[in-house]
């Protein structure tokens, strides 16, 4: 039994049962209903990447940057603002903020700590002093240096903070923790910034900064609206001279909800109204409405499906639900304009458009079928969403729709009924002239895999995000370098032999990394060794001795400085992330040294991401492969990469499927490479437009090529069965009425403010808009059989 035959026999089946059959689908439809309003939506674009892959791990380790899960406040006082007034600020604001969203607030080093942290790192220097280091005492504490350096520290002893500093003074006696205090720049998340007062203040001392740490996970959409709205709420204590503004990641997830939450009703709305548009221009009868019915109904039915598989579901796809509405349709319009010929029996005729009903669909089902294929979620939600909402659509056009439409009584007169013998040469003409000058354009598309054109940055946002790079350097931008290790020791060690050689390959070392006061443990019990060596022999004893007379001559007592001589010969502490961490540097140690999921451990050396230091990076890299460069830059070149290889595999599979359909359904040649002819103007044209225009490829592009692909082959089916007369004279209209209803779909795309939604309406704009005259003009241009 023949396909139309089997949808004949299920048309009789249920003709007397229509009541029971309404019943069935609408219990289905209200199931999907309820689904559809319990759906979790994830309103940002981390469904759009990779979840699997070496792009996905690059992703994963580029959000454990510094500051990427931070919020940051920066306050910005006027020219003439006192710095009183500035300091002031810092702490109402930092009282103000809501510990439930801001838990950890920090405005500037712990004091107690750092009363107690020049004297710890006195303790760690046996620990700490290279080679290089005791080679600069060497040559720099003769004799002279060494009376210049104790009388220093005699006149700091006579001064008003000479109580505070006796202990170190004794300690250290020639001011050798100025070695440690270089090494302490390593630290340094925050390029731009000093100490003043106990808070962070730039340069200038017109702007301060505060880093907070919040519950509130970057992809929840509805925390980022109340960590947003409780900052606003706690900057009203500062005065009007100081300005507070936060840039997080949180901003771009609240900016990214509100827009798509805006677009879906814009989205859907125009979509409805441009479907309406239609139905009253080219069907007008009152049952027509039926046909529109059909893509509203399974559009909820889809989404509860995505939303049983998945447990969020993207915004995205949801707003897909617009084009779905375009796609699903066309299939009831077949059916429509096939009963409404009215030339044989519902019977008949709907098991006549079925063949070519069913195999568009097939295509187009098979098209997006690939997508399930992908790595990145969102287009495997987007995949499941349209096989879905397809099949269903294609089940009721066949099976419901028909008990509810009327038979016509006479055949619909087409739209054109055959192209004259005159018209053929200007239309093929135009067309070839029009692949020529697309295809001429297609080698200049790029690709691009910048998330910011994935994602809604508003203007504001990307000003303040500029401000604070200008004001504090680049506290979020920079390149990172992870080293992995086994356990915290093995990361270190080998972050400490990266970062002796990427310093020995650059000139303007400008480095962030722990590798300086948090060697592995096994140098730093070899640096002791060598330290000891240092002092027992002829350069120790050579400025020992001199410290001994110039202590004599400006009065200090015999033991004045025995805990030093001690250091000289004795044992050391050694230097560990715990005391680092009890020491008020938790969060530096905390986001240079990173424990992984998978039990590993990771320690960050960060770069400017400048073609000198990446260039230094990669060349370095090649002796550790244990290590990894992540930057915004290498994300970009690998999504880039990532898209392009996506974008040929998707093209050409669903290319490879879609033919072998057609083929199946027409056998003959002529008839297949026909039915392909929309497909490839769609494509080249949408191609070459871009080309022209300079529209970079991204992500949404490999879902508008693959709609193209699915949607022209459908029109390229009925188009050949219309000129070979296998199915009624109307299939011209009905051909041009689906084309419209699916560019009214993509049509209300285009008035999306969301890039991803814009990006799929405006390609496909223009892969269908040439797809369907190409459709309705050129196949009949070049086949020209008809039936008698």
């Amino acid at each position: 039994m023949d396909i139309s035959n089997l949808i004949s026999r299920l048309y009789r089946y249920w003709e007397g049962r229509r009541r029971l059959l309404l019943t069935v689908v609408i219990l289905f439809l209200v199931a999907g209903a309820l689904g559809f309003l319990t759906l979790r939506m994830q309103e940002n674009i981390a469904a759009m990447l990779p979840d699997s892959g070496p792009v996905a791990e690059t992703f994963y380790l580029l959000e454990k940057a510094p500051f990427a899960r931070k919020v940051v406040i920066s306050i910005e006082g006027k020219e003439d603002t006192p710095q009183a007034v500035l300091v002031d600020g810092v702490e109402r604001l930092t009282a103000a903020l809501d510990p439930a969203l801001f838990p950890v607030v920090i405005n500037g080093p712990d004091g107690d700590s750092q009363q107690t942290l020049l004297p710890w790192l006195v303790s760690l220097l046996p620990s700490l002093t290279t080679e290089e280091d005791l080679r600069f005492l060497r040559e720099e504490l003769h004799g002279e240096e060494v009376s210049r350096r104790l009388a220093e520290s005699y006149r700091q002893l006579l001064g008003p903070e000479g109580w505070a500093l006796k202990g170190i003074i004794r300690q250290d006696p020639l001011g050798l923790h100025r070695l440690l205090l270089r090494k302490l720049r390593s630290f340094n998340l925050v390029p731009e910034a000093r100490f003043v007062a106990g808070h962070l203040l730039s340069k200038d001392g017109q702007s301060a900064l505060i880093i907070a740490e919040t519950p509130v996970a970057i992809t929840d959409s509805a925390g980022a609206e109340r960590l947003l709205a409780a900052f606003v709420e706690a900057r009203s204590v500062l005065p009007e001279t100081l300005t507070a503004t936060l840039v997080s990641g949180h901003r771009y997830t609240a900016a990214n909800a509100r827009t798509i939450r805006g677009d879906l009703w814009l989205v859907l709305g125009c979509s409805i109204l441009a479907l309406a548009a239609i139905f009253v221009f080219f069907l007008r009868r009152p049952p027509a409405i039926y046909v529109f019915l059909v893509p509203l109904s399974v559009v909820c039915l889809a989404a509860a499906v995505v939303g049983a598989v998945y447990r969020e579901v993207s915004a995205v796809t949801i707003g897909f639900g617009a084009v779905l509405l375009g796609i699903s349709v066309d299939y009831g319009l077949h059916v429509y304009f096939a009963l409404n010929s009215g030339a044989e029996s519902p019977a008949a005729l709907v098991g006549k458009v079925a063949r070519p009903v069913l195999f568009g669909a097939l295509t187009t089902i098979s098209a997006f079928a690939v997508l399930l294929f992908s790595d990145l979620p969102g287009q495997r939600q987007l995949a499941l969403f349209a096989v879905t909402g397809i099949t269903a659509a294609v089940l009721l056009a066949l099976v419901v729709l028909p008990h509810l439409l009327p038979r016509g009584e006479k055949t619909a007169s087409s739209v054109r009924r055959k192209t004259g013998g005159g018209a053929r040469f200007p239309v093929l003409a135009l067309w070839v002239g029009l692949l020529v000058l697309a295809g001429w354009q297609v080698p200049k598309v790029t690709v691009d895999g910048e998330l910011a054109g994935m994602g809604m940055i508003p203007s504001e946002l990307a000003a303040d995000e500029g401000r604070l790079r200008r004001t504090w350097g680049d506290v979020r931008g920079r390149a990172m370098i992870w080293s992995l290790g086994a356990d915290a020791d093995g990361a270190l060690a080998a972050g400490h032999r990266l970062y002796q050689r990427l310093a020995m390959a650059v000139e303007d070392q400008d480095l962030v990394g722990l590798a300086p006061l948090l060697p592995p443990l096994a140098v730093q019990e070899n640096n002791q060794r060598r330290w000891r060596r240092f002092w027992a022999g002829e350069d120790g004893d050579r400025i020992l001795s001199a410290l001994d007379r110039q202590a004599e001559a400006l009065g200090f007592a015999p033991q004045a400085f025995a805990p030093f001589i001690e250091r000289t010969r004795g044992p050391s502490p050694l230097a560990t992330p715990e005391a680092f961490r009890a020491r008020g540097l938790r969060e530096v140690v905390d986001a240079l040294l990173v424990s992984l999921p998978d039990g590993r451990f990771g320690a960050l050396t960060l770069i400017p991401e400048t073609k000198a230091y990446l260039a230094a990076a990669h060349q370095v890299l090649t002796d550790f492969p244990e290590s990894r460069l992540v930057s915004q830059g290498y994300f970009r070149t690998a999504m880039g990469a990532a898209i392009q290889n996506d974008f040929v595999r998707f093209i050409g599979f669903a290319g490879v499927v879609v033919v072998i359909l057609v083929t199946i359904l027409f056998r003959r040649p002529a008839k297949v490479c026909a039915s392909l002819i929309p497909v490839a103007t769609g494509l080249l044209v949408m191609l070459g437009v871009m080309g022209f225009c300079a529209w970079p490829l991204n992500l949404f592009n490999v879902i508008a090529a693959i709609l193209v692909i699915g949607l022209g082959v459908d029109y390229g089916i009925f188009m050949v069965c219309r000129q070979g007369g296998e199915i009624a004279q109307a299939t011209e209209q009905a051909v041009l009425v689906s084309g419209l209803t699916t560019l009214a779909g993509f049509g209300a795309l285009v008035v999306a403010r969301h890039p991803a939604l814009h990006s799929i309406g405006v390609t496909v704009l223009l892969g269908i808009g040439s797809a369907i005259p190409a459709a309705l003009y050129v196949i009949p241009a070049l086949y020209r059989k008809r039936a008698p």
